[in-house]
């Protein structure tokens, strides 16, 4: 009888891989990898965007429309996380060591990023070496507001001639503080600063008489319309689309005082390049539409025309020279 022939075993699966050349096997790999959408994991883990500021003013609003174009444009779930305190230091250095894979993400600010590495000399954050920008989302102005019958920025100047004023901000080194000390460096005129944690707390003030004046963000407007404040100025040179009949300080005689401002996306670094660039992306998609930009314009702020991180970074840095030479000239110096 004759032998039956042996059963013939498959080849283990390394000695597949053995018989493709070098170019076929590089092929191979680069179509799996592309077959894998770039951070396809941004629809299936919610995102959490740290705003170092109380609730109120232009940083909730802003909130609360980058939340919603962010989970509408990457599919995921997207909340703001409000860690105000320390004149944003809180909430930004809790974004600093947030694990670097776009699931954290930091609201921004000229005065966060741009002006309290300048003035406050122990941060614990480098704005350049320990984020990843993302991009900036909106430009800003800050609306000078005063209370009662202050009803211009002349009768205020008027007013700090006879008598010590008051007015707020959210802390030493900000913005809006910054922009108060540059008016009373100009006129002579003396005030009593006085820190709070939210924009909310602050308009309440001044509304009340408790305050005389204050630098804020355009969202006071409402109050301005409704008679509880008077919108004396806005920062920049020109005036804003919403409101253009609030005059600017430099239409007033005073174009040093104040600036014009940014609102933006920040990432930890280290931070993968296409993870920022889809989200710098949503961003720009979500924004574009003309219902977006009259929302925006709303608050009294526009949508940034180039929301790209290169932009973002120049921005960055422009404003980073800047300060510290302001820092230098006047001296102004916050110990924490």
């Amino acid at each position: 009888m004759p032998r039956a022939l042996p059963t013939l075993k498959p080849l283990p699966r390394p000695f597949v891989i053995h018989y493709l050349n070098r170019r076929s096997f590089l092929a191979a790999t680069a179509a799996a990898t592309l077959a894998t959408p770039a951070f396809a994991a941004l629809s299936d883990k919610t995102i959490r965007l740290v705003v170092p500021y109380g609730g109120g003013g232009m940083g909730t609003v802003f909130a609360t429309l980058v939340t919603e174009v962010l989970t509408a444009q990457l599919e995921s779930p997207t909340y703001a996380d409000y860690k105000p305190g320390a004149n944003a230091a809180i909430g930004t250095e809790l974004v600093a060591n947030a694990p670097a894979d776009g699931y954290t993400l930091l609201m921004a600010t000229t005065s966060s990023v741009a002006i309290n590495p300048a003035f406050h000399p122990r941060l614990k954050y480098d704005p350049l070496k320990d984020f990843t920008p993302v991009g900036i989302v909106w430009t800003s102005r800050n609306v000078l507001f005063g209370s009662g019958g202050i009803r211009t920025l002349k009768q205020l100047i008027a007013l700090g001639k006879t008598r010590s004023l008051s007015y707020g901000s959210l802390g030493v080194g900000t913005l809006a503080h910054l922009s108060a000390e540059m008016l009373l460096r100009e006129t002579g005129i003396e005030a009593v600063h006085v820190p709070f944690k939210g924009q909310g707390q602050i308009m309440t003030e001044v509304a009340a008489g408790r305050l005389d004046f204050a630098f804020t963000d355009p969202t006071g407007i409402a109050l301005a319309q409704a008679g509880k404040v008077n919108a004396l100025a806005v920062t920049g040179k020109q005036r804003l689309q919403s409101t253009p009949t609030i005059p600017t300080m430099t239409e007033l005689g005073h174009p040093q005082v104040g600036t014009e401002s940014w609102i933006a996306i920040m990432a930890p670094a280290g931070t993968p390049r296409d993870v920022v660039e889809k989200i710098s992306n949503a961003l720009s998609t979500g924004f574009s539409s003309d219902a977006m930009k009259a929302k925006v314009a709303g608050t009294g702020a526009e949508v940034a025309q180039n929301m790209t991180p290169a932009f973002f970074d120049r921005e960055l840095r422009g404003e980073l020279a800047r300060w510290k030479k302001f820092q230098r000239e006047t001296k102004i110096s916050v110990e924490q």
